[in-house]
């Protein structure tokens, strides 16, 4: 598998641990020199749906987070320019477990349909539902209803291109664009128990400039945003709902694992 690890070319000390994480866990893997947000052009700010945003009630977003989804963007598009079928997507700031070889060796096995695979939990109080034995310890499943954080993920060349087909723009932020399954379509899974952790930095490196939404903000965003917001929530929760509740059903159709416990 493919193995990729995002990092800005000044950070060099994220980058010295994250080789020392890799050694550890006998894997390689290759840098993908992340776009500086200090630096964005107006040909990359304007990859940004502004008025998209501004529909759903959001902020502009950080210049570190527009250069973390352009980055992000670049990786999956050499992807599904130059393959392999399915690829492991890292940032520089997170830790590896012991067994991470083994689940993404499972994974690459590929005995179940999947688009995306997230293989942290930034919430593991949220109740996970096992479907598919990966190792004697791990599981995949689903979080009710989801997670969020792009610590570490698989996804397929085929996931990949459907996310370029369809979010053209950026709109959302890079984990909320990857794993909101009930937005885009794709077949959502999260490994139990974690085989990666965000850790070794209290701060996220690429995405610490904020000059973009400083610079964007207006007063009335304030009000009319709150309302927005308000509304696309309650839409958001909906959609949710039912889309986990439809792929609840299917993998108990699939009956992979025993599901005895409802939703």
């Amino acid at each position: 598998m493919r193995i990729v690890v995002i990092n800005l070319k000044r950070a060099g000390e994220r980058r010295e641990r994250m080789a020392r994480e890799f050694a550890a866990v006998s894997l390689p893997y290759e840098i993908k020199e992340a776009i500086d947000g200090r630096l964005l052009s107006d040909d990359q700010l304007s990859q940004v749906d502004w008025e998209g945003r501004r529909r759903l009630g959001l902020y502009p977003p950080a210049d570190g987070g527009i250069a973390n989804w352009l980055t992000q963007r670049e990786a999956m598009q050499d992807l599904v320019e130059s393959g392999p079928d399915m690829m492991a997507v890292f940032e520089d700031d997170v830790r590896l477990e012991p067994d991470l070889p083994v689940v993404l060796a499972a994974l690459e096995g590929r005995t179940f349909d999947f688009g995306v695979v997230a293989l942290q939990r930034r919430h593991p109080r949220r109740r996970f539902l096992p479907c598919i034995a990966l190792t004697e310890r791990h599981t995949a499943g689903r979080v009710r209803y989801s997670d969020s954080g792009s610590d570490g993920y698989v996804i397929t060349r085929t996931a990949a291109r459907h996310l370029l087909d369809t979010t053209p723009k950026m709109v959302l932020s890079t984990d909320h664009a990857v794993l909101r399954y009930w937005a885009n379509g794709l077949n959502v899974f999260y490994v139990d128990p974690p085989v990666v952790h965000h850790g070794g930095y209290e701060n996220t490196f690429i995405g610490t400039d904020r000059t973009v939404s400083r610079r964007l903000r207006t007063e009335s965003d304030y009000t009319v945003g709150f309302w927005r917001r308000a509304v696309t929530g309650v839409s958001r929760s909906v959609q949710k709902h039912i889309a986990f509740r439809r792929l609840v059903n299917e993998d108990r159709r699939n009956a992979a694992l025993p599901l005895a416990k409802r939703a």
